[in-house]
Protein backbone atom coordinates (compact mmCIF):
# COMPACT_ATOMS: atom_id res chain seq x y z
CA UNK A 1 0.00 0.00 0.00
CA UNK A 2 1.49 3.62 -0.99
CA UNK A 3 2.01 5.41 2.44
CA UNK A 4 0.55 9.54 0.95
CA UNK A 5 2.81 11.92 2.68
CA UNK A 6 0.72 15.53 3.56
CA UNK A 7 2.37 18.38 1.37
CA UNK A 8 2.51 20.29 4.46
CA UNK A 9 5.05 17.92 5.77
CA UNK A 10 7.82 17.81 3.57
CA UNK A 11 8.27 20.41 0.09
CA UNK A 12 10.52 20.24 -2.06
CA UNK A 13 12.48 22.75 -4.33
CA UNK A 14 14.51 21.52 -7.11
CA UNK A 15 13.98 18.47 -5.35
CA UNK A 16 16.18 19.25 -2.30
CA UNK A 17 13.82 18.92 0.97
CA UNK A 18 13.06 22.38 2.61
CA UNK A 19 13.88 20.89 6.04
CA UNK A 20 17.56 20.43 4.85
CA UNK A 21 17.40 23.82 4.12
CA UNK A 22 16.54 24.95 7.41
CA UNK A 23 18.95 22.11 9.14
CA UNK A 24 22.16 24.15 6.88
CA UNK A 25 20.46 27.27 7.77
CA UNK A 26 20.59 26.85 11.90
CA UNK A 27 23.63 25.09 11.74
CA UNK A 28 24.81 28.76 9.97
CA UNK A 29 23.13 30.61 12.27
CA UNK A 30 25.35 28.41 15.16
CA UNK A 31 28.10 29.44 13.55
CA UNK A 32 28.25 32.75 13.29
CA UNK A 33 26.56 33.39 17.00
CA UNK A 34 29.94 31.15 18.27
CA UNK A 35 32.22 33.50 15.78
CA UNK A 36 30.40 36.69 17.22
CA UNK A 37 30.62 35.57 20.97
CA UNK A 38 33.80 33.20 20.83
CA UNK A 39 34.00 33.85 24.67
CA UNK A 40 30.96 31.80 25.72
CA UNK A 41 32.64 29.44 23.99
CA UNK A 42 35.64 29.53 26.36
CA UNK A 43 33.59 29.69 29.07
CA UNK A 44 31.69 26.46 28.01
CA UNK A 45 35.39 24.42 27.25
CA UNK A 46 36.35 25.87 30.46
CA UNK A 47 33.68 24.41 32.52
CA UNK A 48 33.80 21.08 30.35
CA UNK A 49 37.68 20.81 31.83
CA UNK A 50 36.83 21.30 35.01
CA UNK A 51 34.23 19.09 35.39
CA UNK A 52 36.55 16.81 33.74
CA UNK A 53 39.32 17.32 36.19
CA UNK A 54 37.91 18.27 39.41
CA UNK A 55 34.62 16.41 41.24
CA UNK A 56 34.30 19.56 43.17
CA UNK A 57 34.33 21.87 40.67
CA UNK A 58 30.49 21.80 38.97
CA UNK A 59 28.60 21.18 42.50
CA UNK A 60 25.71 23.71 43.82
CA UNK A 61 28.97 24.98 46.40
CA UNK A 62 31.64 25.98 44.18
CA UNK A 63 29.66 27.22 41.25
CA UNK A 64 27.42 29.98 44.82
CA UNK A 65 30.79 30.51 45.65
CA UNK A 66 32.76 31.22 42.18
CA UNK A 67 29.84 33.90 41.54
CA UNK A 68 30.22 35.23 45.34
CA UNK A 69 34.15 36.00 44.95
CA UNK A 70 34.11 37.44 41.07
CA UNK A 71 30.83 39.92 42.18
CA UNK A 72 33.01 42.86 43.75
CA UNK A 73 35.67 42.44 40.22
CA UNK A 74 32.15 42.11 38.09
CA UNK A 75 30.63 45.46 39.46
CA UNK A 76 33.66 47.34 39.23
CA UNK A 77 33.69 45.82 35.57
CA UNK A 78 30.36 47.30 34.63
CA UNK A 79 31.76 50.90 34.76
CA UNK A 80 34.81 50.13 33.33
CA UNK A 81 32.74 48.42 30.28
CA UNK A 82 30.69 51.32 29.70
CA UNK A 83 33.78 53.56 29.23
CA UNK A 84 35.39 50.81 26.75
CA UNK A 85 32.78 52.13 24.82
CA UNK A 86 33.36 55.14 24.73
CA UNK A 87 37.40 54.48 23.73
CA UNK A 88 38.15 54.67 27.21
CA UNK A 89 38.68 54.04 30.36
CA UNK A 90 39.95 53.94 34.25
CA UNK A 91 42.76 52.58 35.94
CA UNK A 92 42.12 54.53 40.00
CA UNK A 93 39.18 52.04 40.18
CA UNK A 94 41.19 49.86 42.16
CA UNK A 95 41.95 52.69 44.98
CA UNK A 96 38.15 54.02 44.69
CA UNK A 97 37.24 50.94 45.48
CA UNK A 98 39.88 51.43 48.98
CA UNK A 99 38.43 54.90 49.24
CA UNK A 100 34.43 53.97 49.48
CA UNK A 101 34.86 51.39 52.12
CA UNK A 102 37.33 53.67 54.58
CA UNK A 103 35.10 56.59 53.89
CA UNK A 104 32.37 54.54 54.91
CA UNK A 105 34.19 53.09 58.02
CA UNK A 106 35.38 55.72 58.81
CA UNK A 107 32.23 58.07 59.14
CA UNK A 108 30.40 55.20 60.61
CA UNK A 109 33.35 55.77 63.50
CA UNK A 110 32.45 59.09 63.76
CA UNK A 111 28.38 58.14 64.81
CA UNK A 112 27.27 58.34 61.08
CA UNK A 113 24.44 56.04 60.42
CA UNK A 114 23.98 52.86 57.79
CA UNK A 115 22.56 54.83 55.08
CA UNK A 116 24.81 58.17 55.34
CA UNK A 117 28.11 56.19 55.52
CA UNK A 118 27.55 54.75 52.71
CA UNK A 119 25.65 57.89 50.37
CA UNK A 120 29.48 59.13 51.64
CA UNK A 121 31.25 56.38 50.33
CA UNK A 122 29.56 56.30 47.02
CA UNK A 123 30.33 59.51 46.86
CA UNK A 124 33.21 59.65 47.31
CA UNK A 125 33.86 57.60 44.15
CA UNK A 126 31.61 59.66 42.65
CA UNK A 127 33.90 62.85 43.01
CA UNK A 128 37.12 60.93 41.87
CA UNK A 129 35.16 59.75 38.53
CA UNK A 130 33.97 63.79 38.19
CA UNK A 131 37.47 64.52 38.89
CA UNK A 132 38.62 61.92 36.46
CA UNK A 133 36.44 63.40 33.67
CA UNK A 134 36.48 67.27 34.15
CA UNK A 135 40.54 66.36 33.44
CA UNK A 136 40.36 64.46 30.51
CA UNK A 137 37.25 66.37 28.62
CA UNK A 138 39.16 69.75 29.60
CA UNK A 139 42.95 68.97 28.89
CA UNK A 140 41.86 66.04 25.88
CA UNK A 141 45.40 64.22 27.59
CA UNK A 142 45.19 60.57 27.68
CA UNK A 143 42.77 58.68 29.69
CA UNK A 144 45.46 56.23 30.54
CA UNK A 145 48.22 58.86 32.11
CA UNK A 146 45.59 61.29 33.41
CA UNK A 147 43.30 57.96 36.05
CA UNK A 148 47.11 56.87 36.35
CA UNK A 149 47.58 59.67 38.34
CA UNK A 150 44.92 60.19 39.93
CA UNK A 151 44.93 56.58 41.49
CA UNK A 152 48.41 57.31 42.74
CA UNK A 153 46.57 60.67 44.58
CA UNK A 154 43.63 58.68 45.74
CA UNK A 155 46.03 55.69 47.06
CA UNK A 156 48.00 58.63 49.10
CA UNK A 157 44.49 59.85 50.39
CA UNK A 158 43.93 56.71 51.43
CA UNK A 159 46.96 55.68 53.16
CA UNK A 160 46.34 59.32 55.23
CA UNK A 161 42.93 58.57 56.25
CA UNK A 162 43.73 55.12 57.15
CA UNK A 163 47.33 56.25 59.07
CA UNK A 164 48.10 52.68 57.37
CA UNK A 165 46.23 50.92 59.53
CA UNK A 166 43.11 48.48 59.24
CA UNK A 167 39.79 50.10 60.34
CA UNK A 168 36.41 47.93 61.65
CA UNK A 169 32.92 48.79 60.35
CA UNK A 170 31.04 49.41 63.34
CA UNK A 171 27.60 48.77 62.17
CA UNK A 172 26.63 44.85 61.57
CA UNK A 173 23.81 45.79 59.44
CA UNK A 174 26.36 47.17 57.08
CA UNK A 175 27.68 43.24 56.65
CA UNK A 176 24.32 42.28 55.22
CA UNK A 177 25.20 43.59 52.16
CA UNK A 178 28.59 41.60 51.13
CA UNK A 179 27.83 38.42 52.82
CA UNK A 180 23.85 38.24 53.30
CA UNK A 181 22.02 35.75 50.83
CA UNK A 182 18.38 36.22 48.99
CA UNK A 183 16.83 33.26 50.62
CA UNK A 184 19.66 31.98 52.61
CA UNK A 185 21.38 31.05 48.54
CA UNK A 186 22.65 33.19 46.44
CA UNK A 187 24.49 36.20 47.84
CA UNK A 188 23.10 39.76 47.06
CA UNK A 189 26.11 41.04 46.30
CA UNK A 190 25.80 38.45 43.05
CA UNK A 191 21.90 40.14 42.52
CA UNK A 192 23.72 43.17 42.14
CA UNK A 193 26.20 42.01 39.89
CA UNK A 194 23.94 40.19 37.48
CA UNK A 195 21.29 43.03 37.83
CA UNK A 196 23.71 45.58 36.80
CA UNK A 197 24.51 44.21 34.42
CA UNK A 198 21.37 42.99 31.95
CA UNK A 199 20.04 46.83 33.06
CA UNK A 200 23.26 48.26 31.42
CA UNK A 201 22.47 45.83 28.61
CA UNK A 202 19.09 47.62 27.71
CA UNK A 203 20.58 51.06 28.25
CA UNK A 204 23.76 50.13 25.54
CA UNK A 205 21.41 48.35 22.97
CA UNK A 206 17.69 50.22 23.42
CA UNK A 207 17.89 53.62 24.61
CA UNK A 208 19.25 56.87 22.48
CA UNK A 209 22.20 57.08 25.23
CA UNK A 210 23.26 53.69 24.39
CA UNK A 211 23.36 54.80 20.93
CA UNK A 212 25.63 57.74 21.57
CA UNK A 213 28.04 55.97 23.76
CA UNK A 214 28.79 53.75 20.96
CA UNK A 215 28.96 56.29 18.32
CA UNK A 216 31.21 58.57 20.52
CA UNK A 217 33.53 55.04 20.40
CA UNK A 218 33.36 54.41 17.15
CA UNK A 219 34.31 57.92 15.37
CA UNK A 220 34.32 60.35 18.33
CA UNK A 221 33.40 63.83 15.18
CA UNK A 222 30.83 62.29 13.38
CA UNK A 223 29.49 61.62 17.17
CA UNK A 224 29.76 65.35 18.33
CA UNK A 225 28.70 66.23 14.18
CA UNK A 226 25.58 64.27 14.41
CA UNK A 227 24.38 66.28 17.64
CA UNK A 228 25.72 63.95 20.57
CA UNK A 229 26.93 65.94 23.89
CA UNK A 230 30.19 63.94 23.64
CA UNK A 231 32.05 66.00 26.83
CA UNK A 232 28.32 65.68 28.84
CA UNK A 233 28.54 61.62 27.94
CA UNK A 234 32.50 61.44 29.04
CA UNK A 235 32.04 62.95 32.15
CA UNK A 236 28.70 61.27 33.18
CA UNK A 237 31.11 57.96 32.09
CA UNK A 238 33.71 58.80 34.44
CA UNK A 239 30.91 59.51 37.29
CA UNK A 240 29.19 55.83 36.51
CA UNK A 241 32.69 54.57 36.76
CA UNK A 242 33.77 55.87 40.40
CA UNK A 243 30.18 55.26 41.41
CA UNK A 244 30.37 51.20 40.69
CA UNK A 245 33.79 51.26 42.37
CA UNK A 246 32.72 52.72 45.41
CA UNK A 247 29.90 50.37 45.29
CA UNK A 248 32.09 47.40 44.62
CA UNK A 249 34.45 48.87 47.39
CA UNK A 250 31.81 48.99 50.09
CA UNK A 251 30.69 44.86 48.85
CA UNK A 252 34.44 43.90 49.74
CA UNK A 253 34.45 46.20 53.00
CA UNK A 254 30.89 44.66 54.08
CA UNK A 255 32.23 41.11 53.28
CA UNK A 256 35.44 41.19 54.87
CA UNK A 257 34.14 43.44 57.97
CA UNK A 258 37.07 45.84 57.58
CA UNK A 259 39.32 48.17 55.09
CA UNK A 260 42.77 49.04 54.23
CA UNK A 261 44.50 51.46 52.10
CA UNK A 262 45.03 49.17 49.13
CA UNK A 263 42.13 47.38 49.21
CA UNK A 264 41.24 46.57 45.63
CA UNK A 265 44.52 46.67 44.30
CA UNK A 266 45.07 45.22 41.07
CA UNK A 267 41.72 44.98 40.46
CA UNK A 268 41.63 47.85 37.40
CA UNK A 269 43.78 45.43 35.28
CA UNK A 270 41.69 42.13 36.17
CA UNK A 271 38.50 44.89 34.63
CA UNK A 272 39.93 45.33 31.67
CA UNK A 273 40.95 41.67 30.90
CA UNK A 274 37.26 40.98 31.93
CA UNK A 275 35.88 43.36 29.34
CA UNK A 276 38.17 42.70 26.71
CA UNK A 277 37.80 38.20 26.78
CA UNK A 278 34.49 39.22 27.15
CA UNK A 279 34.61 40.94 23.55
CA UNK A 280 34.77 44.51 24.78
CA UNK A 281 37.12 46.56 22.67
CA UNK A 282 40.00 48.41 23.78
CA UNK A 283 39.98 51.19 21.29
CA UNK A 284 36.13 51.45 21.99
CA UNK A 285 32.95 51.48 19.90
CA UNK A 286 32.46 47.64 20.50
CA UNK A 287 30.84 45.54 23.55
CA UNK A 288 28.60 45.05 25.57
CA UNK A 289 27.69 44.17 29.60
CA UNK A 290 26.32 40.90 29.37
CA UNK A 291 29.51 40.30 27.46
CA UNK A 292 32.00 41.66 30.22
CA UNK A 293 29.60 39.04 32.70
CA UNK A 294 30.86 36.22 30.35
CA UNK A 295 34.17 37.54 30.58
CA UNK A 296 34.21 37.90 34.56
CA UNK A 297 32.36 34.77 34.89
CA UNK A 298 35.70 33.40 32.64
CA UNK A 299 38.65 34.61 35.00
CA UNK A 300 36.42 33.38 37.76
CA UNK A 301 36.27 30.10 36.78
CA UNK A 302 39.80 29.84 35.32
CA UNK A 303 40.67 31.17 38.99
CA UNK A 304 38.43 28.56 40.89
CA UNK A 305 40.18 25.95 38.69
CA UNK A 306 43.37 26.94 39.41
CA UNK A 307 43.28 26.60 42.94
CA UNK A 308 41.20 23.54 42.83
CA UNK A 309 44.08 21.73 41.03
CA UNK A 310 46.59 23.23 43.94
CA UNK A 311 48.26 25.57 41.50
CA UNK A 312 50.70 27.63 43.02
CA UNK A 313 49.42 31.38 43.74
CA UNK A 314 52.48 32.70 41.42
CA UNK A 315 51.62 30.59 38.67
CA UNK A 316 47.39 31.83 38.83
CA UNK A 317 48.86 35.35 38.59
CA UNK A 318 51.39 34.18 35.60
CA UNK A 319 48.34 33.05 33.86
CA UNK A 320 46.38 35.72 34.08
CA UNK A 321 49.00 38.34 32.54
CA UNK A 322 49.69 35.71 29.55
CA UNK A 323 46.04 36.05 29.25
CA UNK A 324 45.51 39.96 29.30
CA UNK A 325 48.13 40.00 26.79
CA UNK A 326 47.14 37.57 24.32
CA UNK A 327 43.46 39.48 24.19
CA UNK A 328 45.27 42.79 23.92
CA UNK A 329 47.11 41.10 20.78
CA UNK A 330 43.64 39.84 19.19
CA UNK A 331 41.71 42.59 19.89
CA UNK A 332 44.49 44.88 18.21
CA UNK A 333 44.72 42.99 15.44
CA UNK A 334 40.46 42.76 14.79
CA UNK A 335 41.18 46.61 15.31
CA UNK A 336 43.44 46.80 12.63
CA UNK A 337 40.89 45.05 9.92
Amino acid sequence: MEVLTPKSTIKTTNNIPEIEFERQGNVAKVIRFLKGNPALFILAFMIFVGATLSPVFLTVNNILNVLWIVSVLGIVAMGQTILLITGNFDMSVSYIVGLAGITTVLTQLQGAGLFVSIALGLAAGATVGLLNGILIVLTKANAFLITLGTSILVYSLNLILTQSKTWYSTIDSFLILGRGKLFGLLHYSVLIFLTLGILLQFILKKTIVGRHLFAIGSNPRAAYLSGAPSNKIKLLTYVFCGVTAALAGLVMTSRTGSTVANAGEGIDFESLIACVIGGTSLFGGKGGTVRTIVGVLILGVLSNLLVLLNVPYEAQQIAKGSIFIAVVLIDGQIHKR
